[in-house]
C-alpha cells in the first residue's frame, strides 16, 4: 500500500550561515598560509642543499686543479727526458761512426793488392787517403766496394799517377772519402 502525505511540509527557520563561512574562510586562508610557509621551508631546504653541493664540487674543482696542474707539469718533464734520451742515443750512435768508416776502408781494402802510405779522418768526417795499387783495375774495384758502403756517401779520386818501386810499374792514388753523417740500415 502506498500512503501520499498531502500535508504542506513544515517550514524551518533558516538560520544564518554567515558565522560558518566566515569560520571555512579564515580556515581555508590558514591552511594556504601553512601550505605556502610549508612549501618555502622546503624550497629552503633544497637550495641549502645545492648550495652546500655547490660548495663541494668547487672544493673537489680546486682539488682536481691541483692535480692537473702537477699532470701537466710531469708530461713537460717527461717530454723533455724522453729528447735527452733521444739526443743521448743520437750521440751514441754517431760516437760509433768514425770505427766503422774505418771499418768500410780498411775491411774492403783487396789484400796485398793495395797499400795505404796516410790516413787522415778529420772532424767533418772526412777520410783523405793516399797509397800505392798494382794497378788502376784493383783500385777502381776497390772504390766501388767502397762507395756500395752503408758508411761511405761519397768517394772522390783526387789523383792516380804511375809510380815504379823497384822493377814494379804501380799506380799511386789519392782519394777522398766521404763518411754519412747518419747511417741508415740497409
Amino acid at each position: 500500500m502506498i500512503k501520499i502525505n498531502l500535508l504542506p511540509r513544515s517550514k524551518r527557520v533558516k538560520a544564518s550561515h554567515a558565522g560558518k563561512e566566515a569560520v571555512i574562510f579564515f580556515l581555508g586562508v590558514i591552511v594556504l598560509f601553512v601550505g605556502v610557509w610549508g612549501v618555502n621551508c622546503w624550497l629552503n631546504a633544497e637550495i641549502k642543499q645545492l648550495q652546500a653541493l655547490e660548495q663541494e664540487k668547487q672544493a673537489e674543482k680546486t682539488r682536481l686543479f691541483v692535480k692537473v696542474a702537477r699532470v701537466n707539469k710531469l708530461k713537460k718533464e717527461l717530454e723533455s727526458v724522453q729528447t735527452k734520451i733521444k739526443i743521448i742515443r743520437g750521440i751514441r750512435l754517431s760516437q760509433n761512426l768514425p770505427i766503422h768508416y774505418i771499418d768500410e776502408v780498411i775491411s774492403n781494402l783487396p789484400e796485398s793488392k793495395i797499400w795505404f802510405e796516410s790516413f787522415y779522418l778529420d772532424k767533418q768526417r772526412r777520410i783523405t787517403l793516399r797509397g800505392i795499387a798494382l794497378d788502376n783495375q784493383i783500385f777502381a774495384y776497390y772504390v766501388q766496394k767502397l762507395r756500395s758502403s752503408p758508411y761511405i756517401k761519397e768517394v772522390r779520386t783526387l789523383r792516380t799517377s804511375r809510380r815504379k818501386i823497384l822493377t814494379y810499374d804501380l799506380v799511386e792514388f789519392q782519394c777522398q772519402i766521404m763518411a754519412r753523417t747518419e747511417y741508415s740500415h740497409r
